[in-house]
């Protein structure tokens, strides 16, 4: 059974994700704060896999990594699109997406190593 805290948090962190990806960029400054980017989308998304992985399991069994996989990627491209589309100082990059990607990849991999128990 899927417990309720985990997908509270699934759900905290996917609008905090949303929330920061979406909001002005002069708003989310924080002084002395030093983070690639990059860095940033990468561990962003394989928190944010990690975080839905019980959910997912929870709802579809045997298709849930892959169900998770295709979700997170495409949570991460509407993102992508959100700032183009939706912000005035925010600007889409095909390299964010690589990077959420690999953060995805990188969780994806971490899960099937561990259902083949390798």
């Amino acid at each position: 059974m899927v417990s309720k805290i985990n997908l509270i948090f699934a759900l905290v962190y996917s609008a905090l994700i949303i929330f920061l990806g979406l909001s002005e960029s002069e708003t989310i400054r924080v002084e002395g704060l030093q983070l690639n980017d990059k860095l940033a989308h990468f561990i962003s998304f394989l928190l944010f896999t990690f975080l839905w992985k019980n959910s997912f399991n929870y709802f579809f069994e045997k298709k849930a990594l892959f169900y998770l996989f295709i979700f997170a990627l495409i949570f991460s491209i509407f993102i992508e699109f959100g700032q183009k589309y939706l912000t005035l100082s925010r600007n889409a990059e095909l390299l964010d997406i690589v990077f959420n990607l690999l953060g995805i990849l990188l969780a994806y991999i971490y899960f099937s190593l561990k259902e083949r128990k390798i």
